[in-house]
Protein backbone atom coordinates (compact mmCIF):
# COMPACT_ATOMS: atom_id res chain seq x y z
CA UNK A 1 0.00 0.00 0.00
CA UNK A 2 1.55 3.27 -0.80
CA UNK A 3 2.40 5.75 2.06
CA UNK A 4 2.30 9.41 1.75
CA UNK A 5 5.08 11.81 2.65
CA UNK A 6 4.82 14.77 4.15
CA UNK A 7 5.90 18.43 5.53
CA UNK A 8 6.25 17.58 9.13
CA UNK A 9 5.13 20.15 11.81
CA UNK A 10 8.09 22.38 12.61
CA UNK A 11 7.31 23.70 15.30
CA UNK A 12 4.36 26.33 17.50
CA UNK A 13 4.93 28.74 15.17
CA UNK A 14 5.86 27.70 11.96
CA UNK A 15 3.09 27.35 9.27
CA UNK A 16 5.35 26.95 5.84
CA UNK A 17 8.66 24.65 4.66
CA UNK A 18 10.59 24.97 1.63
CA UNK A 19 12.55 21.96 0.46
CA UNK A 20 15.91 22.40 0.28
CA UNK A 21 17.40 19.46 -0.85
CA UNK A 22 16.12 15.71 -1.87
CA UNK A 23 18.40 13.39 -0.22
CA UNK A 24 16.52 10.27 -2.15
CA UNK A 25 15.36 10.82 -5.91
CA UNK A 26 12.45 8.96 -7.50
CA UNK A 27 13.29 5.23 -7.77
CA UNK A 28 15.26 5.18 -5.08
CA UNK A 29 15.48 2.28 -2.30
CA UNK A 30 14.94 3.62 1.09
CA UNK A 31 14.09 2.43 4.47
CA UNK A 32 12.32 3.68 7.32
CA UNK A 33 14.08 6.08 9.45
CA UNK A 34 16.15 6.90 6.66
CA UNK A 35 16.84 10.35 5.64
CA UNK A 36 14.58 11.57 2.52
CA UNK A 37 14.79 15.66 2.14
CA UNK A 38 16.01 18.57 3.56
CA UNK A 39 13.37 21.43 5.02
CA UNK A 40 13.98 24.63 6.26
CA UNK A 41 11.62 26.60 7.68
CA UNK A 42 12.34 30.46 9.46
CA UNK A 43 13.65 28.78 12.99
CA UNK A 44 14.51 25.17 11.83
CA UNK A 45 16.12 23.38 9.31
CA UNK A 46 16.35 19.45 9.48
CA UNK A 47 15.94 16.29 7.83
CA UNK A 48 13.30 14.75 7.50
CA UNK A 49 12.92 10.76 7.68
CA UNK A 50 11.26 8.49 5.73
CA UNK A 51 7.79 6.99 7.44
CA UNK A 52 8.08 3.42 5.59
CA UNK A 53 10.15 1.21 3.95
CA UNK A 54 9.87 0.88 0.50
CA UNK A 55 10.35 2.62 -3.07
CA UNK A 56 10.39 6.31 -3.60
CA UNK A 57 7.72 6.79 -6.36
CA UNK A 58 6.88 9.75 -7.38
CA UNK A 59 8.37 13.12 -5.65
CA UNK A 60 5.59 15.47 -6.14
CA UNK A 61 7.40 19.17 -4.40
CA UNK A 62 10.34 19.63 -6.04
CA UNK A 63 13.26 21.23 -4.47
CA UNK A 64 13.00 25.02 -3.75
CA UNK A 65 9.38 25.10 -3.27
CA UNK A 66 7.45 26.60 -0.29
CA UNK A 67 4.48 24.71 0.64
CA UNK A 68 2.27 24.53 4.15
CA UNK A 69 3.45 22.07 6.72
CA UNK A 70 1.48 18.44 6.06
CA UNK A 71 1.62 18.69 2.32
CA UNK A 72 1.99 15.38 0.81
CA UNK A 73 5.37 16.11 -0.92
CA UNK A 74 6.38 12.28 -1.96
CA UNK A 75 5.02 8.87 -2.33
CA UNK A 76 6.82 5.59 -1.11
CA UNK A 77 5.42 2.44 -2.43
CA UNK A 78 6.51 -1.73 -2.01
CA UNK A 79 8.66 -2.90 -4.88
CA UNK A 80 6.92 -3.45 -8.26
CA UNK A 81 3.27 -1.97 -6.44
CA UNK A 82 2.01 0.55 -9.30
CA UNK A 83 1.32 4.26 -8.22
CA UNK A 84 -2.10 5.09 -7.52
CA UNK A 85 -4.25 6.54 -10.46
CA UNK A 86 -4.74 9.79 -8.31
CA UNK A 87 -0.95 10.44 -8.08
CA UNK A 88 -0.16 9.52 -11.53
CA UNK A 89 -2.06 12.59 -12.59
CA UNK A 90 -1.43 15.03 -10.11
CA UNK A 91 1.88 17.01 -11.65
CA UNK A 92 4.33 19.33 -9.02
CA UNK A 93 2.69 21.96 -7.63
CA UNK A 94 3.93 25.39 -9.50
CA UNK A 95 6.53 26.95 -7.61
CA UNK A 96 5.26 29.19 -4.64
CA UNK A 97 5.50 32.84 -4.08
CA UNK A 98 8.73 32.26 -1.95
CA UNK A 99 9.85 29.26 -4.00
CA UNK A 100 12.49 28.77 -6.20
CA UNK A 101 11.13 31.25 -9.26
CA UNK A 102 11.28 34.30 -6.57
CA UNK A 103 14.62 33.13 -5.51
CA UNK A 104 15.96 33.56 -8.91
CA UNK A 105 14.42 36.11 -9.82
CA UNK A 106 16.09 37.78 -6.26
CA UNK A 107 19.30 36.23 -7.78
CA UNK A 108 19.26 38.51 -10.95
CA UNK A 109 21.86 40.71 -10.89
CA UNK A 110 23.56 38.88 -8.46
CA UNK A 111 25.47 36.68 -10.95
CA UNK A 112 24.18 35.79 -14.97
CA UNK A 113 20.51 34.19 -14.17
CA UNK A 114 20.14 30.96 -16.44
CA UNK A 115 16.78 30.96 -18.59
CA UNK A 116 13.86 29.84 -17.46
CA UNK A 117 14.39 26.40 -19.65
CA UNK A 118 17.67 26.18 -18.35
CA UNK A 119 16.50 25.69 -14.59
CA UNK A 120 16.38 21.59 -14.22
CA UNK A 121 12.29 21.39 -12.86
CA UNK A 122 11.83 18.89 -10.64
CA UNK A 123 14.54 17.05 -8.58
CA UNK A 124 17.49 18.08 -9.51
CA UNK A 125 20.28 16.30 -11.01
CA UNK A 126 23.58 16.45 -10.26
CA UNK A 127 27.27 14.79 -9.92
CA UNK A 128 28.33 14.58 -6.47
CA UNK A 129 31.68 16.65 -7.10
CA UNK A 130 29.50 19.60 -8.02
CA UNK A 131 27.12 19.20 -5.41
CA UNK A 132 30.30 19.01 -2.83
CA UNK A 133 31.44 22.29 -4.92
CA UNK A 134 27.66 23.94 -4.38
CA UNK A 135 27.95 23.67 -0.57
CA UNK A 136 31.33 25.11 -0.22
CA UNK A 137 30.32 27.81 -2.22
CA UNK A 138 26.74 28.39 -0.80
CA UNK A 139 24.93 27.95 -3.92
CA UNK A 140 21.25 27.64 -5.00
CA UNK A 141 20.95 24.60 -7.05
CA UNK A 142 17.37 25.94 -8.77
CA UNK A 143 19.73 28.83 -9.84
CA UNK A 144 22.51 26.92 -11.95
CA UNK A 145 22.11 25.92 -14.96
CA UNK A 146 22.71 22.57 -16.37
CA UNK A 147 24.81 21.98 -18.85
CA UNK A 148 24.92 17.76 -18.42
CA UNK A 149 23.04 15.31 -20.25
CA UNK A 150 19.10 15.36 -19.39
CA UNK A 151 19.65 18.29 -17.58
CA UNK A 152 22.62 17.22 -15.22
CA UNK A 153 24.16 20.10 -12.97
CA UNK A 154 28.43 19.00 -13.55
CA UNK A 155 31.01 20.46 -11.71
CA UNK A 156 31.93 23.18 -14.60
CA UNK A 157 28.60 24.58 -14.32
CA UNK A 158 28.88 24.86 -10.42
CA UNK A 159 32.17 26.36 -11.43
CA UNK A 160 30.37 29.23 -13.55
CA UNK A 161 28.26 29.76 -11.37
CA UNK A 162 30.44 30.92 -8.15
CA UNK A 163 32.83 32.50 -10.30
CA UNK A 164 30.13 34.99 -11.85
CA UNK A 165 30.12 38.42 -10.69
CA UNK A 166 27.64 39.72 -8.03
CA UNK A 167 26.41 39.83 -5.01
CA UNK A 168 27.98 37.03 -2.78
CA UNK A 169 25.55 35.60 -0.37
CA UNK A 170 24.46 32.11 1.42
CA UNK A 171 21.89 29.47 0.38
CA UNK A 172 20.15 30.33 4.00
CA UNK A 173 20.76 33.95 3.67
CA UNK A 174 19.05 34.05 0.24
CA UNK A 175 15.72 32.13 1.44
CA UNK A 176 16.21 33.95 4.33
CA UNK A 177 15.67 37.70 2.69
CA UNK A 178 13.41 36.17 -0.52
CA UNK A 179 10.62 35.02 2.64
CA UNK A 180 11.08 38.31 4.28
CA UNK A 181 11.07 40.51 1.25
CA UNK A 182 14.25 41.79 1.88
CA UNK A 183 16.52 43.29 -0.91
CA UNK A 184 20.61 42.12 -0.81
CA UNK A 185 21.54 44.65 -2.88
CA UNK A 186 23.46 47.09 -1.56
CA UNK A 187 23.65 44.90 2.41
CA UNK A 188 26.77 44.89 3.78
CA UNK A 189 27.85 41.37 4.28
CA UNK A 190 30.27 39.92 7.93
CA UNK A 191 31.05 36.46 5.84
CA UNK A 192 34.20 35.09 4.49
CA UNK A 193 35.13 38.04 1.66
CA UNK A 194 32.30 40.69 2.71
CA UNK A 195 29.92 37.21 1.82
CA UNK A 196 26.26 38.03 3.42
CA UNK A 197 25.01 36.00 5.88
CA UNK A 198 21.72 35.15 6.95
CA UNK A 199 22.41 36.73 10.32
CA UNK A 200 22.93 40.08 8.25
CA UNK A 201 19.84 39.43 6.55
CA UNK A 202 18.19 39.76 10.18
CA UNK A 203 20.09 42.50 11.14
CA UNK A 204 18.79 44.59 7.57
CA UNK A 205 15.57 43.34 8.50
CA UNK A 206 15.59 44.45 12.31
CA UNK A 207 17.02 47.88 10.78
CA UNK A 208 13.81 48.18 8.81
CA UNK A 209 11.08 47.20 11.26
CA UNK A 210 12.31 49.33 14.42
CA UNK A 211 9.48 50.59 16.56
CA UNK A 212 9.37 54.56 15.84
CA UNK A 213 6.25 56.75 16.46
CA UNK A 214 3.90 57.11 13.54
CA UNK A 215 5.10 54.10 11.47
CA UNK A 216 3.56 50.80 10.09
CA UNK A 217 5.80 47.78 11.05
CA UNK A 218 3.84 44.58 9.03
CA UNK A 219 3.70 41.21 11.30
CA UNK A 220 6.00 38.87 9.43
CA UNK A 221 4.80 34.89 9.56
CA UNK A 222 5.98 34.02 12.60
CA UNK A 223 4.44 36.56 14.21
CA UNK A 224 1.33 36.24 12.90
CA UNK A 225 1.36 32.69 14.25
CA UNK A 226 2.61 33.56 17.79
CA UNK A 227 -0.46 36.26 17.86
CA UNK A 228 -2.80 33.73 17.00
CA UNK A 229 -1.49 30.34 18.97
CA UNK A 230 -1.61 33.47 21.88
CA UNK A 231 -5.07 34.12 21.42
CA UNK A 232 -6.29 30.38 20.95
CA UNK A 233 -4.63 30.11 24.12
CA UNK A 234 -5.94 33.01 26.31
CA UNK A 235 -9.29 31.95 24.76
CA UNK A 236 -9.42 28.28 25.34
CA UNK A 237 -7.78 27.51 27.88
CA UNK A 238 -8.81 29.58 31.36
CA UNK A 239 -6.23 30.41 33.02
CA UNK A 240 -5.52 30.49 36.62
CA UNK A 241 -2.11 32.65 38.38
CA UNK A 242 -0.36 32.07 41.49
CA UNK A 243 2.62 34.05 42.65
CA UNK A 244 4.98 33.98 45.77
CA UNK A 245 8.24 35.20 46.92
CA UNK A 246 11.13 32.33 47.22
CA UNK A 247 14.20 32.77 48.90
CA UNK A 248 17.21 32.31 46.48
CA UNK A 249 20.05 33.32 48.73
CA UNK A 250 20.57 29.55 49.65
CA UNK A 251 20.20 28.55 45.99
CA UNK A 252 22.80 31.41 45.09
CA UNK A 253 24.84 30.17 48.11
CA UNK A 254 25.13 26.83 47.26
CA UNK A 255 25.76 27.25 43.53
CA UNK A 256 28.73 29.51 44.35
CA UNK A 257 30.40 26.97 47.09
CA UNK A 258 29.85 24.14 44.09
CA UNK A 259 30.98 26.28 41.20
CA UNK A 260 35.02 25.99 41.20
CA UNK A 261 34.94 22.00 41.81
CA UNK A 262 31.97 21.63 39.64
CA UNK A 263 34.26 23.63 36.18
CA UNK A 264 37.28 21.84 37.38
CA UNK A 265 35.24 18.30 37.19
CA UNK A 266 33.21 19.14 34.07
CA UNK A 267 34.63 22.12 32.29
CA UNK A 268 31.26 23.25 32.78
CA UNK A 269 29.13 26.48 34.77
CA UNK A 270 25.95 25.48 36.12
CA UNK A 271 23.38 28.14 35.85
CA UNK A 272 20.43 29.55 37.73
CA UNK A 273 18.08 28.08 35.03
CA UNK A 274 19.75 24.81 35.09
CA UNK A 275 18.68 24.58 38.82
CA UNK A 276 15.05 26.07 37.91
CA UNK A 277 14.77 23.44 35.00
CA UNK A 278 15.28 20.54 37.32
CA UNK A 279 13.75 21.67 40.36
CA UNK A 280 10.24 21.62 38.02
CA UNK A 281 11.20 18.69 36.91
CA UNK A 282 11.32 16.67 40.13
CA UNK A 283 8.37 18.76 41.25
CA UNK A 284 6.50 17.41 38.43
CA UNK A 285 6.87 13.90 39.09
CA UNK A 286 5.20 14.89 42.90
CA UNK A 287 2.24 16.30 40.95
CA UNK A 288 1.79 14.89 37.63
CA UNK A 289 -1.33 16.44 36.26
CA UNK A 290 0.90 19.61 35.54
CA UNK A 291 2.55 17.76 32.65
CA UNK A 292 -0.90 17.18 31.12
CA UNK A 293 -2.94 18.31 28.08
CA UNK A 294 -6.75 18.03 26.78
CA UNK A 295 -7.44 15.90 24.18
CA UNK A 296 -11.25 15.99 23.32
CA UNK A 297 -12.58 15.43 26.50
CA UNK A 298 -10.10 13.49 28.10
CA UNK A 299 -6.83 14.49 30.02
CA UNK A 300 -3.76 12.99 29.36
CA UNK A 301 -0.76 12.82 31.13
CA UNK A 302 2.61 12.89 29.32
CA UNK A 303 5.02 10.03 29.91
CA UNK A 304 8.17 11.70 29.96
CA UNK A 305 8.79 14.99 31.85
CA UNK A 306 10.44 17.37 28.97
CA UNK A 307 10.90 21.01 30.76
CA UNK A 308 10.95 23.63 28.01
CA UNK A 309 12.94 26.64 28.58
CA UNK A 310 12.06 30.22 26.59
CA UNK A 311 14.33 31.49 24.39
CA UNK A 312 14.21 35.33 22.89
CA UNK A 313 15.16 35.64 19.39
CA UNK A 314 14.83 39.01 17.53
CA UNK A 315 11.55 38.06 16.14
CA UNK A 316 9.78 35.97 18.24
CA UNK A 317 10.17 33.40 20.58
CA UNK A 318 11.00 29.85 20.80
CA UNK A 319 11.01 27.15 23.55
CA UNK A 320 12.90 24.17 23.01
CA UNK A 321 12.89 21.52 25.95
CA UNK A 322 15.49 19.53 27.64
CA UNK A 323 14.42 15.77 27.56
CA UNK A 324 13.74 13.45 30.53
CA UNK A 325 14.46 16.49 32.73
CA UNK A 326 13.52 14.42 35.95
CA UNK A 327 16.10 11.29 35.18
CA UNK A 328 18.89 13.91 33.48
CA UNK A 329 21.60 14.67 36.23
CA UNK A 330 22.86 18.48 36.11
CA UNK A 331 25.93 17.72 33.66
CA UNK A 332 23.14 16.46 31.18
CA UNK A 333 20.71 19.48 31.92
CA UNK A 334 23.97 21.86 31.21
CA UNK A 335 24.64 20.37 28.44
CA UNK A 336 21.36 20.19 26.81
CA UNK A 337 20.63 23.62 27.70
CA UNK A 338 23.59 25.15 25.86
CA UNK A 339 23.09 23.11 22.74
CA UNK A 340 19.81 23.63 22.62
CA UNK A 341 19.84 27.93 23.27
CA UNK A 342 22.70 27.81 20.71
CA UNK A 343 20.64 25.75 17.80
CA UNK A 344 17.72 27.88 18.62
CA UNK A 345 19.67 31.08 17.86
CA UNK A 346 21.19 30.13 14.74
CA UNK A 347 17.69 28.31 13.38
CA UNK A 348 19.06 24.72 13.82
CA UNK A 349 16.45 22.88 16.00
CA UNK A 350 14.74 19.97 14.93
CA UNK A 351 10.68 19.56 15.14
CA UNK A 352 11.17 16.99 18.11
CA UNK A 353 13.21 19.49 20.22
CA UNK A 354 10.49 22.32 19.67
CA UNK A 355 7.51 19.70 19.64
CA UNK A 356 8.24 17.53 22.83
CA UNK A 357 7.89 20.20 25.87
CA UNK A 358 5.78 19.35 28.49
CA UNK A 359 6.18 22.31 31.03
CA UNK A 360 7.42 25.36 30.18
CA UNK A 361 10.06 27.28 32.30
CA UNK A 362 9.89 31.88 31.16
CA UNK A 363 12.47 34.01 32.83
CA UNK A 364 12.63 37.78 32.71
CA UNK A 365 15.38 37.44 36.07
CA UNK A 366 17.77 39.62 33.11
CA UNK A 367 15.69 42.24 33.63
CA UNK A 368 14.32 44.84 36.28
CA UNK A 369 10.97 43.16 36.14
CA UNK A 370 9.65 41.91 39.38
CA UNK A 371 6.68 39.57 38.20
CA UNK A 372 5.07 39.07 35.12
CA UNK A 373 1.84 36.41 34.04
CA UNK A 374 2.96 34.10 31.20
CA UNK A 375 0.20 33.02 28.96
CA UNK A 376 0.72 29.04 28.84
CA UNK A 377 2.28 27.73 25.83
CA UNK A 378 -0.35 24.97 23.83
CA UNK A 379 -1.36 22.71 24.83
CA UNK A 380 0.81 22.47 27.99
CA UNK A 381 -0.96 22.89 31.27
CA UNK A 382 1.48 24.68 32.95
CA UNK A 383 4.11 27.49 32.67
CA UNK A 384 6.00 29.10 35.59
CA UNK A 385 7.54 32.83 35.53
CA UNK A 386 10.62 33.74 36.92
CA UNK A 387 11.21 37.57 37.89
CA UNK A 388 14.70 39.20 39.28
CA UNK A 389 16.42 38.50 42.37
CA UNK A 390 16.48 41.12 44.51
CA UNK A 391 17.28 42.36 47.54
CA UNK A 392 14.67 42.96 50.37
CA UNK A 393 14.73 44.01 53.94
CA UNK A 394 12.90 41.65 56.85
CA UNK A 395 12.69 41.06 60.19
CA UNK A 396 14.75 38.56 61.86
CA UNK A 397 13.68 36.41 65.08
CA UNK A 398 15.89 38.72 67.47
CA UNK A 399 14.09 41.49 66.12
CA UNK A 400 16.89 42.55 63.77
CA UNK A 401 16.75 44.40 60.53
CA UNK A 402 18.33 42.14 57.75
CA UNK A 403 18.44 41.91 54.01
CA UNK A 404 18.07 38.48 52.03
CA UNK A 405 17.64 37.86 48.42
CA UNK A 406 14.53 36.61 47.07
CA UNK A 407 12.48 36.63 43.67
CA UNK A 408 8.65 36.17 42.83
CA UNK A 409 7.96 33.36 41.19
CA UNK A 410 4.26 33.03 39.13
CA UNK A 411 2.69 30.14 37.88
CA UNK A 412 -0.16 30.27 35.29
CA UNK A 413 -2.20 26.48 34.91
CA UNK A 414 -5.12 25.50 32.80
CA UNK A 415 -7.75 25.59 35.04
CA UNK A 416 -9.68 23.14 32.90
CA UNK A 417 -7.30 20.53 34.41
CA UNK A 418 -5.99 21.66 37.54
CA UNK A 419 -8.03 23.05 40.47
CA UNK A 420 -6.29 25.57 42.31
CA UNK A 421 -5.55 23.94 45.26
CA UNK A 422 -3.25 21.78 42.97
CA UNK A 423 -1.32 25.00 41.67
CA UNK A 424 -0.67 26.18 44.96
CA UNK A 425 0.40 22.92 46.32
CA UNK A 426 3.14 22.55 43.23
CA UNK A 427 4.26 26.44 43.80
CA UNK A 428 4.81 25.81 47.56
CA UNK A 429 6.57 22.57 47.18
CA UNK A 430 9.02 23.98 44.40
CA UNK A 431 9.97 27.13 46.75
CA UNK A 432 10.66 24.75 49.37
CA UNK A 433 12.84 22.58 47.03
CA UNK A 434 14.22 25.84 45.91
CA UNK A 435 15.00 27.13 49.24
CA UNK A 436 16.43 23.75 50.58
CA UNK A 437 19.18 23.06 47.25
CA UNK A 438 21.44 20.58 49.96
CA UNK A 439 18.94 18.20 50.55
CA UNK A 440 17.19 19.07 46.76
CA UNK A 441 20.21 18.36 44.07
CA UNK A 442 21.97 15.89 47.04
CA UNK A 443 22.27 13.40 44.42
CA UNK A 444 23.46 15.40 41.33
Amino acid sequence: MATEVVIPMLGVTVEKGIIVEWIKQEGDPVARGESLFVVEADKVTTEVESPATGILAKILIPAGQEVPVLTVVGLITEAGEAIPDEYKARPAAPAAEHGAAALAAASAGARSAPSASAIPRGPIAIVPAARKLAREKGLDLATIAASGPGGVILLRDVAAAAAAPGISASTLARRFADRKGVALAGMEGTGVRGRIMRADVERTLIEAQTPGLGKIIPMDRMRQVIARRMSTSAFTAPHIYFFTDVRMDPLLNFRREILPDFEKAFDLKPSINDFLIKAVALNILDFPILNATVKDQEIHIAPEVNVGLAVALDDGLIVPAITNADRAGLVDIIRQRMDLVKRARAGHLTMAELECGTFTVSSLAQYDITYFTAILNPPQSGILSVGKTRDELYLSDGGAVKTRQQATFGLSVDHRIIDGTVAADFLQNLKWKLERPTFTFLNL
